[in-house]
């Protein structure tokens, strides 16, 4: 089986990848550490087509893998998951009517209007949500919290999951009447809390028919591991390249440290875990693609792509000395990046246990 990009792919990576230049730049990011958000470059990337296709309007969902690759590598401030993977190709997957006229106001806007608020407090399984519905006249009344939720605080809507007597279900809601609380995260990545106690929905709001939300939700969890393991492969990439050119410089006892053999034991088990990361992310990638049952393959997928982040940023640091922590220098930027995909919509343990069930169970 050829895993090689086609010349298509290798196109689209070297626009990006010169696009991403005006956009990566040491000074550019200082300007977003408090706030990792750039609207210029979301609008750039609307513009040349690279987030929905505007001949089509359709969203192709390799070419947002390879985009998420770049802005790894980049460590550019912006994430496409939650608009493009959580809310337009859920849309479109479902049985909503109105996907047009949110593409016209996407590409008329250019701004993150649309979001998912779908993690919850202590449950890493997003297709078993805690939030719940009660079943009223005209709607359900919701009860419950969802977490880290991407861009809220500026959406005009956002995607819910809760479930009822019935199942489960998706809720695309204004936004503007819901007690949205920004939080704090060390990464400076705008993450918000949405509290849903006593928020009434309309049946009309309710983007699936009944049996179909737990489909579209492991379709979301899927994109979501896939998207955060091409982020991860790209900034796995750059700290190799860092580490390989920082230890091919340093020299001590008039040597570089690269040719000490502790040195580069470590630097070649960087390589291995990026390659690691590499050939499984093209298997699920390939699975995703095909249409075939990948629950199994994505929560290794999962697994896999937090333990790389963790041993390539460890090791990256550690070859670095001091470097790898100062701020004058790139490397602390991608070791943030990297924590945060580490742990977000769960961490290495809750996927090597929720894969262990299933294979217990000959799932």
């Amino acid at each position: 089986m050829d895993f090689s990009s086609s010349s298509e792919e290798k196109l689209i990576r070297e626009s990006l990848k010169k696009l991403l230049e005006s956009f990566s730049g040491e000074d550019y990011l200082k300007k977003f550490d408090s706030h990792r958000y750039d609207p210029a470059l979301l609008s750039e990337l609307i513009n040349q087509g690279f987030l929905v296709d505007q001949d089509t309007n359709k969203i192709n969902f390799d070419v947002i893998k390879i985009l998420s690759e770049e802005l790894g590598y980049s460590n550019s401030p912006l994430n496409p998951s939650a608009l493009v993977s959580d809310v337009l190709i859920t849309l479109q997957e479902s049985s909503f009517k109105g996907l047009s006229e949110i593409l016209k106001d996407l590409l008329s806007n250019k701004l993150y209007s649309y979001t998912s608020a779908l993690n919850e407090p202590l449950n890493f399984e997003i297709e078993s949500p805690k939030v719940t519905g009660k079943l009223l006249n005209n709607g359900y009344e919701l009860s419950g919290t969802k977490i880290l939720s991407y861009n809220l605080d500026i959406a005009k809507k956002v995607l819910i999951s809760f479930i009822t007597d019935d199942g489960v279900y998706l809720a695309f809601i204004e936004t503007d009447q819901l007690e949205i609380t920004s939080l704090d995260v060390t990464s400076k990545v705008p993450y918000s809390k949405l509290n849903l106690d006593g928020v009434i929905i309309s049946k009309e709001s309710i983007i699936n028919k009944s049996g179909e939300g737990l489909y579209l939700l492991k379709n979301i969890y899927a994109r979501r591991v896939l998207i955060q393991a091409s982020l991860a492969r790209g900034m796995v990439l750059k700290m190799l390249e860092l580490t390989a050119a920082y230890t091919s410089e340093r020299e001590q006892f008039d040597r570089p440290i690269g040719s000490f053999q502790a040195v580069s034991h470590r630097a070649a088990n960087m390589f291995i875990d990026h390659q690691e990361l590499d050939l499984n992310l093209q298997q699920a990638s390939y699975l995703y693609s095909s249409g075939c049952d990948l629950e199994n393959q994505i929560l290794n997928l999962k697994y896999i792509t937090g333990n790389v982040l963790h041993r390539t940023s460890y090791a990256a640091q550690h070859l670095h000395g001091g470097m790898g922590v100062a701020k004058e220098y790139p490397l602390w930027r991608y070791c943030l990046s990297a924590k945060e995909h580490e742990i977000i919509n769960g961490n290495s343990s809750s996927a090597l246990e929720a894969l262990s069930k299933n294979i217990t169970l000959n799932q």
